[in-house]
């Protein structure tokens, strides 16, 4: 991109559902501070841990789905297996005592959205993703850590 060039946008239908993606995160984050009638603490930490273990496997998918595109073997075979750690690392912080499986929910984001604005460098993702990785890893990775931190004091 030049000077001169706007940066694109983010489609509509993305920014909405990314941002609506954000409420489960402050939901479960929230229920570990304050009482929530609709999500005691216990419930709202299993929720928000798995909601993350599902999102993160997401992201890999987006990975994957980049990955096929790709005409170097190689490089596509380094994308397809480096798409399945996402969702690896989701299913495996689930299994861990929860202070290690948030720390490592929050490597996964914090890894994968490296990984993406990488990509949008690279040319290989579209322009507006990077910004809006950033947008939607930083809400996760505050309530994660909120939630870790929620753990850590009790």
């Amino acid at each position: 991109m030049t000077g001169h060039e706007k940066p694109s946008p983010i489609p509509p239908v993305a920014r909405v559902l990314g941002l609506a993606g954000l409420i489960p995160f402050g939901a479960s984050a929230f229920s570990q501070w304050l009482q929530v009638p609709f999500l005691p603490s216990e419930l709202g930490f299993k929720a928000g841990t798995i909601y993350a273990a599902v999102v993160l496997s997401f992201l890999g998918g987006i990975r994957w789905g980049t990955a096929m595109k790709t005409l170097n073997q190689g490089r596509q075979a380094r994308q397809l297996a480096g798409s399945i750690v996402a969702s690896l690392a989701g299913w495996l912080s689930l299994l861990l005592p929860p202070v290690i499986g948030i720390c490592l929910l929050i490597a996964g984001f914090l890894l994968q959205a490296l990984w993406d604005i990488l990509s949008v460098e690279q040319n290989h993702l579209p322009e507006w993703f990077a910004k809006f990785r950033m947008l939607l890893t930083v809400g996760a990775v505050l309530a994660l850590s909120s939630m870790l931190v929620r753990l850590t004091i009790s």
